[in-house]
């Protein structure tokens, strides 16, 4: 098993090469992390994908904060603007601010080895035919809600819904074929929150 992470200011990617218990080596490519820039660093017309911003290793409750306005400085309400895609209404508050943020506190469990889990619970899925004719069509259509176990308590939410969980549910597409050196990639583009069947505490 390896897992290479390729991240920057605007940009993070894991790339998952293992065999998930077959007979076959795959290599799963997952981005977290798109703001949707176009070559001239303009906003272009792709949906933003800021899943790394909002809930990779941050404070929960801190990003929370920011999404919504409450409590923080002007300078965390522009970071919030630019880096967790928060939009205005015409009274300058948050267009549709979270009640809860849930993060996976990377304190809690290694980076890499939950990139792993995550490709290995899409892989699994693919094979099992959650995410359409893998071999044939370009995308899948949007899993909203896709589960993922990490097995231990990593996963923590703040706000209405606190929480620490073992497991969190994120939305998920299929975004290439599986081409014949068994190669596939995906984009998880939000967070559902903590899974709350898999809870482990309060």
């Amino acid at each position: 098993m390896k897992v290479e992470i390729s991240e920057s200011f605007f940009y993070e990617a894991w790339t998952v090469s293992s065999d998930f218990g077959t007979s076959t080596l795959y290599r799963i490519y997952i981005k977290v992390l798109d703001p949707g820039r176009g070559t001239s660093g303009q906003q272009d017309s792709r949906p933003q994908n800021l899943f790394a911003y909002k809930h990779l290793g941050q404070n929960a409750e801190t990003i929370l904060r920011m999404r919504s306005f409450h409590g923080v400085s002007e300078a965390a309400k522009w970071d919030a603007m630019e880096k967790l895609g928060v939009r205005l209404k015409t009274d300058l508050s948050p267009k549709n601010a979270p009640h809860t943020n849930t993060v996976i506190d990377f304190r809690k469990v290694d980076r890499k080895n939950a990139a792993y889990l995550i490709a290995k619970a899409l892989f699994e899925e693919m094979i099992s035919g959650g995410f359409g004719d893998y071999k044939n069509t370009k995308e899948s259509k949007y899993v909203d809600q896709f589960k993922v176990d990490f097995k231990i308590p990593c996963v923590v939410s703040a706000g209405s819904l606190a929480a620490i969980a073992s497991g969190i549910q994120v939305g998920v597409k299929r975004i290439s074929k599986l081409n014949p050196q068994n190669w596939v990639s995906f984009e998880v583009n939000h967070c559902g929150g903590a899974v709350r069947e898999l809870e482990s505490g309060a």
